[in-house]
């Protein structure tokens, strides 16, 4: 079988089978050659635009865009869309001829393959999670989690180094100008960005970032090796900002977002000069908690002089509580945005390169909230995930949902993955992609191979026996594995956003063996942590491991 005749059956499929009736524009495709179904005319408007897919007639039909669609609510169609009265041609079908067209409408050999499908790779589990990736090639890519390191892999995810540990460290974004040059950044206010050259064998702590930078980097946006944009801070209580460099990173200058935004958290850039930020801005100027926040999308194209919220004067379509998150443009049109609340889950999308944005609610059975990471592959299919309803075991933690038809629909999709904050995608059409949550996830065609013995003891937490904690009182008993001859013992504690609460325990020679520290709830600012979920990382000299701890008082 060669592609044309993939897609003649593609088309005799969606009527119903080779022999069955095809509806008003009748069965146009069978019994004819590549040619003349190339200069074949429906309702007197040619069929095919060789070379541009989505220009085609035919691509438009099976979408339902106008002059098609006046069957599924499109007011400006003519026709009803392809095929009419029957179920929708499967996305990937139609994106298979679109990109038959886009080639050339050839008729060479046409090869199947398995369907794209989410896998677990061999990543290391984090404590809480690994919150981003970048990948220079399908092969080739980086992951930085709440156990302060930057992970490494070079054979798409099957195996994974440690290419930098950072104890005392909360990393939270990482991104690369090319296979040597990279940024990665963190939550931690005196070690808040690092680099590297050489394709993460060596990182190096940034030490010249202007004094009214933000105190963590949340976004960071590589455009080049010379122009490198990062924004923060998810925290109310510290100032908005950006960095920026336009010399690969020999100075820095600092950008104050005050006007413009709260809190900031993504940001994205596709030049030296145009970009995007999001976060959300309080109805006061200086907000404590999250509560008083709306989203802002902010649009610049003079790199960072000057900004536009894309979102001004419809603050009404938003409630109180919900900010900007990570953000996703396909292509100069096509875009989202996640939107975080904490019960509520909605995302936002715009088809006009960002003039303008609607928001979509999530709408799945489980009814998702507190939504991070969004990923598309073409307009209407695409998955979102975050914390979700709850973050502790042992139930699923950090719910994901999918959707096939542009948002308008949701589903339930935990088995893709749980906790994500990133997706990156390859291929028009995709061909692979990778989601960095619980762990770091992978949609490809070809199973992954199981996890080797070396890897699964890579996953265990030799010094905290315990990977989640939950308590209603104060003190807490926190069980320790101590090895024999440790030099120093800490024991630092962060929140499930990376404010960090300090050190606990600082001890130099402890005891070895099987030991309990018992925390009474005050962090080291001399301050009583409130309900919510923490994440305790103990440091026995050059050895770390992280478990959770979920505090509910009532």
């Amino acid at each position: 079988m060669n592609r044309f005749q993939r897609v003649q059956e593609i088309l005799d499929t969606a009527v119903g089978g080779p022999s069955a009736p095809a509806g008003p524009h009748s069965a146009f495709w069978r019994g004819i050659t590549r040619d003349e179904f190339v200069a074949k005319k429906i309702f007197g408007l040619e069929l095919i635009t060789v070379g541009s897919g989505a220009g085609s007639i035919l691509i438009k039909a099976l979408k339902g865009e106008t002059p098609f669609g006046a069957d599924t609510g499109n007011d400006e169609a003519d026709y009803n869309r392809m095929p009419s009265g029957r179920d929708p041609v499967p996305n990937e079908d139609i994106t298979f001829i679109q990109q038959w067209i886009d080639e050339g409408c050839l008729e060479d050999p046409y090869v199947a393959v398995a369907p794209l499908a989410w896998r677990t790779t061999n990543a290391p589990v984090a404590s809480a999670r690994t919150d981003d990736i970048w990948f220079s090639d399908p092969l080739t890519g980086w992951a930085v989690n709440s156990d302060g390191t930057i992970v490494n892999t070079i054979d798409g995810g099957v195996s994974w180094n440690i290419q930098h540990s950072a104890p005392g460290v909360y990393f939270r974004c990482i991104s690369f100008a090319d296979s040597s040059n990279g940024w990665a950044g963190t939550l931690s206010r005196s070690r808040r960005l690092f680099q590297t050259a050489d394709g993460g064998n060596n990182w190096t702590r940034v030490t010249n970032l202007p004094a009214d930078a933000p105190v963590a980097i949340c976004g960071i946006s590589v455009v080049n090796n010379q122009v490198v944009y990062g924004s923060g801070t998810n925290r109310p209580e510290d100032f908005p900002g950006i960095i920026k460099t336009t010399d690969g990173g020999t100075t820095w200058s600092a950008i104050d977002m005050s006007d413009h935004a709260s809190i900031l958290i993504d940001v994205y850039f596709t030049d030296p000069m145009h970009g995007w930020v999001v976060g959300g801005k309080a109805n006061e100027p200086t907000p404590t908690t999250r509560d008083k926040v709306k989203p802002v999308v902010l649009e610049t194209n003079d790199g960072g002089v000057s900004w536009i919220n894309r979102l001004a004067g419809q603050e009404d379509m938003f409630p109180f509580g919900e900010w900007g998150w990570k953000i996703q443009f396909l292509n100069d049109k096509l875009g989202f945005v996640s939107l975080e609340n904490f019960t509520a889950g909605a995302i936002l999308k715009t088809v006009d390169g960002g003039k303008t944005w609607k928001r979509i609610k999530i709408n799945d059975p489980q009814g998702n909230v507190n939504l991070e990471g969004v990923g598309f592959i073409d307009e209407q299919r695409g998955w979102v995930g975050g914390w979700g309803s709850d973050f502790t075991p042992p139930g699923p933690t950090g719910y994901s949902s999918a959707t096939t038809d542009g948002g308008e629909t949701w589903t339930d999709a935990n088995e893709i993955g749980l906790r994500i904050n990133r997706f990156r995608f390859f291929g028009k059409p995709v061909t692979v992609g990778y989601a960095s949550g619980f762990t770091v996830y992978k949609y490809t065609s070809s199973p992954l191979p199981a996890i080797s013995t070396e890897v699964a003891s890579n996953r265990t937490r030799p010094l905290l026996p315990v990977s989640n904690i939950q308590s209603t009182t104060f003190p807490v008993d926190i069980q320790m594995d101590i090895p024999d001859g440790t030099r120093r013992l800490t024991l630092h504690v962060w929140d499930r956003f990376g404010v960090d609460h300090g050190y606990i325990l600082d001890e130099v020679r402890p005891d070895s063996g099987l030991q309990f520290f018992r925390w009474d709830g005050i962090d080291d600012r001399g301050n009583a942590v409130i309900d919510g979920d923490y994440i305790l990382r103990l440091t026995a000299d050059d050895t770390s491991a992280s478990s959770t701890l979920s505090y509910r008082s009532v």
